[in-house]
């Protein structure tokens, strides 16, 4: 589908909050003037040394989704630049919440300085967390958020919380489909996995923007769990409901790709634009073939290195507290040429 895509080139830049500037560290960029409590600029964070060979436990959801993989390499990279140890943990699907807390409870035994933990949902991992707690052990959360509300009824000390503003990232596609469907039209969303934070404020940030156009009307919203196939099975069901449908916005781009292919086979390449969230490297191929409209970056990878220094910080007896914004963009044509290659998903070119 090709709408007006010169449009989107009003929405690129690097953004956290207004006015940020980010630049590059260790390879990737970080913002410079968006300061947590503490006092620390993130760029200060991500850049912090450790004073000795610490051990630290990172917990993300699965490597079988590139997102994920691009944090892991995230924790590789900032282990090696650092002097640290860092094991990480995963499980097979974004399904496997039981399987996720009990390696973190095994895990836990072994002695580790700090943790930093991506739950599946906001509530898996409370009791691992409650145990790492009472063993004194910083906790950094990262990207996923821990429930707040549940983490202090358990008396979980969140030591800092690092994750990218999920509700913007869905009005930010929202806006997209705005500028580039100006006569509107009819929209579905296929949303990540029921009770997530993470895809509910994707889902409610992109429902909120696109209504409040006026001319867009959401006709469908349903779960895919993350899943590819699933996805395709949502929005071939919802292109049959809906033949006059304009968009999808998918929560991750692992569905939105499924979104695509059932848009492919009802032959709607050309009606029907797909946007997703993540920036994954088949995403942006996707972006730049054509058949992906746009796609929502997080940037994983800097995410791990600013949650490296954020667990150094609090074993030496400086936590950073509070919440810790992470960068965010919008990737479409116009500008998926600044992303590096694959291997390294969601990193701004230098």
């Amino acid at each position: 589908m090709k709408r007006g895509s010169s449009l989107g080139s009003s929405r690129v830049g690097l953004t956290l909050v207004a006015g940020a500037m980010f630049f590059g560290v260790g390879g990737g960029a970080v913002a410079q003037d968006a300061t947590p409590a503490g006092g620390m600029s993130v760029e200060e964070i991500a850049a912090v040394e450790a004073d000795q060979p610490y051990r630290l436990l990172a917990v993300v959801k699965t490597l079988s989704n590139e997102y994920w993989q691009a944090m892991a390499d995230g924790y590789a990279e900032a282990a090696a630049e650092k002097g640290v140890t860092i094991d990480v943990l995963a499980v097979p699907t974004e399904q496997d919440t039981e399987q996720q807390l009990n390696q973190v409870q095994t895990a836990l035994a072994q002695g580790y300085d700090a943790i930093m933990v991506s739950p599946i949902t906001p509530n898996n991992l409370i009791p691992a967390l409650v145990q790492a707690t009472e063993a004194d052990i910083p906790i950094v959360n990262v990207d996923e958020k821990v429930d707040p509300a549940a983490a202090e009824d358990a008396g979980v000390a969140l030591t800092s919380v690092i994750a990218s503003d999920n509700r913007d990232a869905g009005a930010r596609a929202a806006q997209w489909m705005i500028e580039n469907i100006p006569e509107g039209g009819q929209v579905a969303i296929i949303e990540g996995k029921a009770g997530n934070q993470s895809g509910l404020d994707r889902k409610e940030g992109f429902q909120e923007a696109i209504e409040a156009a006026g001319n867009f009307e959401v006709v469908a919203s349903q779960p895919a769990d993350w899943d590819g196939p699933r996805a395709l099975d949502a929005a071939t069901n919802i292109l049959q409901a809906n033949p006059d449908l304009v968009g999808f916005y998918a929560a991750n781009d692992t569905m939105a790709l499924g979104v695509v292919e059932a848009v492919r086979a009802a032959g709607k390449l050309e009606q029907v634009a797909v946007l997703g969230t993540d920036a994954i490297p088949a995403a942006l191929a996707a972006v730049e073939a054509g058949d992906l409209e746009g796609t929502v970056a997080q940037f994983p990878a800097e995410e791990a290195k600013i949650a490296v220094g954020l667990a150094i910080l609090a074993i030496q007896g400086e936590p950073v507290g509070g919440f810790i914004p992470s960068p965010i963009e919008l990737i479409t044509a116009d500008n998926v040429g600044t992303m590096t290659g694959a291997g390294e998903a969601a990193t701004p070119a230098a």
